[in-house]
Parts: structure tokens; C-alpha cells; sequence
């Protein structure tokens, strides 16, 4: 995929005041550019439980890195346009690499949708009855042929709940959600893509939750 020219270029060709958070503005050679402003996925609330210090007579789920589409593992806010260009924010970045930020939250998202469990990344938890592996089919803001309007938010989620140690497919489910921003500011187009990115992870988990079940071999206290 070849990144076009910057979407805050074309947009101050459009309109100087369409998508304020991004515009750059020229530095003369003395002076330089500032840091990009950080935005994040995480819910304001959650905290997120990295390692499991009682797993006796628990559920425990792992959860690798969820697949993104290609050129979205990066800290760079990737935007489409409807016909088919890729390109990316010049002023705002994730507040880390987004397959990572999105496994943080995905993680989190299942600690509390899935109370019965201990959650955790491989490596952090003990050995799994569970995986669940998470594939990011579209996440972003989808513009027409120009950034004048605000754009339309996609979010595609593909969750597979695999059993283990047999590492056989138990479920697999398919959310996709939508809806328009409400503004064309950076700030609140990822507000609300967040937004909408959580009520996509707790469908997928409420689908998934009657097939992450106590195996038979599961000891309880």
C-alpha cells in the first residue's frame, strides 16, 4: 500500500477551517514542528489486569495480538476514503502501535465481560483453556472524495474462540458496526470511533461468552 500525499495538505486546500486538529501549519526553518497530539483507545475507567495471581478453579483465556488490515500496525491514524486511497492523520497519533492498543483493550473488554475468567496476554497468564483470537476487518473514519464533510466510522471485528489444548474452533462470530461523526474533528472522530470500537468488542464478547465454558478437567476449589 503506498501512502498518499498528507490529508491535512488536502484539507487545507479544501477548507482552512475542516479538521482544525490536523491542519499543519508552515515553521520557518528556526522553528520546529509540534509533537503530534496523542489519542487513545482506553476506556477512562478501565484497568487492566496483566498477570493472573489465583487461577485455581478459573476459566483462563489468553488473547494474542489482534490482526489489523495491512498498514494499520502503527501508531499513525489511518483514514480511507470510498474509493479505496489509504492515508493517514499528519497531527495525531495512537498513543501506541494500534495492533497493541487494540489488544490492551481487548483484553481489558473481556476482563470485565467475561467475570468468570482470568484474562490475560500469552506469557502473562497460566497455561489457557481458551484463545481468543481477534481479527480487525475495518476500524477508521471513511471519507468521500474529500475531507469537506465529516466522515462515516467503520469497525469490523472477526472473533474466533478456539478450545485448548485441543486447538479446535468452538465459535466464531462477525460484528460490524457504523455510524457518522458528528464532526469533522480529529478529537471527536476518535472519541466516537472508540465508542464504537467497545460496543463492537462487547457484542463479539456476549456472543462468545456461552461458549468459553468450565472443561471438565477444570479443578474448583
Amino acid at each position: 500500500m503506498t501512502t498518499r500525499g498528507s490529508i491535512c495538505r488536502l484539507a487545507c486546500l479544501v477548507s482552512p477551517l475542516i479538521l482544525s486538529a490536523c491542519i499543519s501549519l508552515p515553521f520557518g526553518k528556526s522553528e520546529e514542528r509540534p509533537p503530534p497530539v496523542m489519542y487513545t483507545l482506553h476506556e477512562s475507567s478501565a484497568g487492566l489486569m496483566e498477570t493472573a495471581t489465583e487461577a485455581t478453579g478459573r476459566i483462563i483465556v489468553v488473547v494474542p495480538t489482534p490482526e489489523l488490515p495491512p498498514g494499520y500496525d502503527t501508531e499513525r491514524i489511518a483514514i480511507q476514503f470510498e474509493d479505496g486511497r489509504v492515508d493517514y492523520y499528519a497531527d495525531g497519533q495512537w498513543s501506541a502501535r494500534l495492533d497493541q492498543l487494540m489488544q490492551d483493550v481487548f483484553v481489558a473488554s473481556a476482563q470485565s465481560r467475561l467475570p468468570g475468567a482470568i484474562v490475560g496476554k500469552p506469557g502473562l497468564v497460566p497455561a489457557a483453556n481458551y484463545r481468543l483470537v481477534l481479527k480487525v476487518t475495518d476500524f477508521g473514519p471513511v471519507y468521500r472524495t474529500s475531507p469537506d464533510t465529516p466522515p462515516r466510522l467503520n469497525v469490523g471485528l472477526n472473533l474466533t474462540v478456539i478450545a485448548l489444548p485441543q486447538d479446535t474452533v468452538s465459535a466464531q462470530f462477525i460484528v460490524k458496526k457504523t455510524a457518522p461523526a458528528s464532526e469533522n474533528r480529529l478529537g471527536v472522530v476518535t472519541n466516537e470511533l472508540k465508542g464504537l470500537l467497545h460496543a463492537a468488542l462487547d457484542e463479539a464478547l456476549d456472543k462468545a461468552a456461552p461458549y468459553i465454558t468450565e472443561p471438565q478437567n477444570l479443578v474448583r476449589r
